[in-house]
């Protein structure tokens, strides 16, 4: 079996996987309060959040306090940009349906951003992480200076993730339970 069977595989059980409403927001409320607690978070300044899709943990309850947000928003040719956002309101319906901050909103240079907290469908426990295919994230976490930090349900962290060379390695990984640190 080559590396983009292996990544299918994984992919298909993690998307098997199916979460109840209630288990979602528990687990979503436990891990912002890990990202609170954490160093990393204490010092940024500017945080680059995601938007959750439905089977994703939610962390828009972060966006409070004296930080910066910033989210993804698609450019053009499979390329994003940091975006400032006031509040999770303004955030509307991109490209793919995943909301994300309007046109008119002014972008965040790559090396402005202190901490990027990064989705994905398995973390290994070496802090590499599977995303859904496109490759979007592990081309563009290379260019932002921030710490990164997956988060996900304490089943997708894994032993391992297949991974090739250009795959993004992450500084750490956050579940409901569990805390892994990369080497």
């Amino acid at each position: 079996m080559g590396i983009k069977d292996e990544k299918s595989a994984v992919r298909a059980e993690m998307s098997a996987f199916r979460i109840r409403p209630e288990e979602r927001t528990a687990a979503s409320a436990a891990v912002c309060e890990r990202l609170r607690a954490c160093d990393e978070w204490q010092a940024a300044g500017t945080v680059l959040l995601y938007a959750p899709l439905p089977d994703e943990l939610d962390v828009l309850p972060l966006m409070t306090g004296n930080k910066r947000f910033c989210f993804p928003r698609y450019q053009a040719d499979r390329v994003y940009a940091a975006a400032w956002v006031e509040s999770r309101e303004t955030l509307m319906p991109g490209k793919f349906g995943i909301l994300e901050p309007p046109a008119e909103s002014l972008e965040i240079p790559p090396n402005e951003v202190n901490l990027v907290i990064v989705p994905g469908l398995a973390f290994g426990m070496d802090c590499h992480r599977l995303g859904r295919g496109r490759g979007f994230y592990d081309r563009w976490l290379t260019e932002l200076a921030g710490q990164k930090i997956g988060v996900g349900y304490d089943h997708q962290l894994i032993e391992t993730v297949p991974r090739e060379e250009h795959d993004a390695q992450l500084d750490s990984v956050a579940t409901p339970s569990r805390w892994v640190c990369a080497g």
